[in-house]
C-alpha cells in the first residue's frame, strides 16, 4: 500500500511555487525504486509486507515484522537501496558521456544525491540502520541503537546549525533545515520505542526460532550481586542469552537463562541474582 504523510502534499506544492517543479517527477520515480529495492531484499529474506509512505523529505518502506531481523539480514536490507541507486548513477553517467543526454544526466544527479544521502549515518536514513546494525554484529542491539541516536541527534544539530548559518549568508535552503529538525524528531521517537522493541523480540523469540529451526547463542558472565534488571539490560534482541554467574572470585555460582530473569521479574521484582538463586533452591526438590 502506498501512502503519503499529511506534510507531503503541501510540501510537494510549496516546492512547486518556489521553482523546483523540473526534477520532483523524476526524483519521486527514483526514490520510489530506491523504496521497491529494499522491498525485494527483504522478500529475500523472507520479510512480507509492502506499505510505502511519501513523507516530505522522501519515502520510508513498512515491513512486517522487520524488527525480527538479524543484524546480518537488516545490513543487507538497509544497504541495498543506497547500494542500487549507486549503481544506476554509474550506469547513467557512462550513458550521458555517450548519449549527451539531459535526462541521463539528471538519473545520474538525482540516483548519486539519493544514494550518498541516505548513506549518512543517521535515523530515519538507511545509513542510521547500517550503522546500528554494523555496530550490533559486534555489541548489544541497545548501546548500538544508544550510538545511533547520538550520532543522529549530532548531525540533525549540525544540519539546523548550517541551515541557519546559509540563511545568514544569503542562502535560504530550507531542505536542510527541515532533513535535521526531521532527523533528531525521528531519533528521539525511535529511542522511546528501542525498550518496546527489545521486550517484544523477548516474547516473539520462540516464534522466530521456530520458524527460522535456529537461533545464535550468546554468553555473558555476570556477578551475582548484580540485580535482575541489570541482567535484562545486557539481553542481545536477537540471540539467546546465556548467562554465567560468577562470585568475587570469579568462581561460577550457576548458570541461568534468559526467560528464567524474565519470570523472576514478573514473580519477585527486581532482587539480586544472588537472591534469585537462593530462592530456585530451595524450590527445588
Amino acid at each position: 500500500m502506498i501512502r503519503m504523510s499529511k506534510y507531503f502534499i503541501p510540501y510537494v506544492a510549496f516546492l512547486i511555487v518556489v521553482g523546483y517543479k523540473g526534477q520532483l517527477i523524476c526524483t519521486f520515480i527514483v526514490v520510489f525504486f530506491h523504496e521497491v529495492v529494499h522491498y525485494l531484499t527483504a522478500r529475500y529474506y523472507n520479510f512480507s509486507g509492502f506499505d510505502i509512505e511519501f513523507i516530505a523529505v522522501g519515502a520510508v518502506v513498512k515491513l512486517k515484522d522487520i524488527d525480527e531481523a538479524f543484524p546480518k539480514e537488516d545490513l543487507m536490507i538497509s544497504t541495498s537501496g543506497p547500494a542500487a541507486n549507486l549503481v544506476l548513477s554509474m550506469f547513467f553517467y557512462l550513458i550521458y558521456h555517450i548519449s549527451n543526454s539531459s535526462l541521463c544526466y539528471m538519473l545520474f544527479s538525482v540516483n548519486l544525491v539519493i544514494g550518498l544521502f541516505n548513506l549518512i549515518p543517521a535515523f530515519p536514513l538507511d545509513g542510521g540502520r547500517i550503522l546500528r546494525s554494523a555496530l550490533n554484529l559486534k555489541i548489544t542491539y541497545k548501546k548500538a541503537n544508544r550510538i545511533m541516536i547520538v550520532s543522529s541527534i549530532f548531525i540533525g544539530i549540525v544540519l539546523m546549525f548550517f541551515y541557519i548559518f546559509l540563511f545568514f549568508n544569503g542562502n535560504n535552503n530550507f531542505n536542510i533545515g527541515i532533513i535535521g529538525v526531521l532527523i533528531v524528531a525521528s531519533s528521539l521517537k525511535e529511542n522511546e520505542r528501542v525498550s518496546y522493541i527489545i521486550m517484544g523480540d523477548i516474547i516473539k523469540k520462540k516464534y522466530k526460532f521456530l520458524k527460522r529451526g535456529y537461533i545464535e547463542n550468546r554468553n555473558v558472565s555476570i556477578y551475582y550481586k548484580q540485580d535482575l534488571l541489570t541482567a535484562m539490560g545486557l539481553f542481545d534482541k536477537s540471540k539467546y542469552n546465556i548467562f554465567m554467574v560468577l562470585d568475587e572470585n570469579m568462581n561460577v555460582v550457576d548458570i541461568i537463562y534468559e526467560e528464567e530473569i524474565i519470570e523472576a521479574l514478573k514473580l519477585y521484582g527486581n532482587i539480586t541474582i544472588e537472591k534469585f538463586i537462593k530462592i530456585s533452591e530451595t524450590k527445588d526438590p
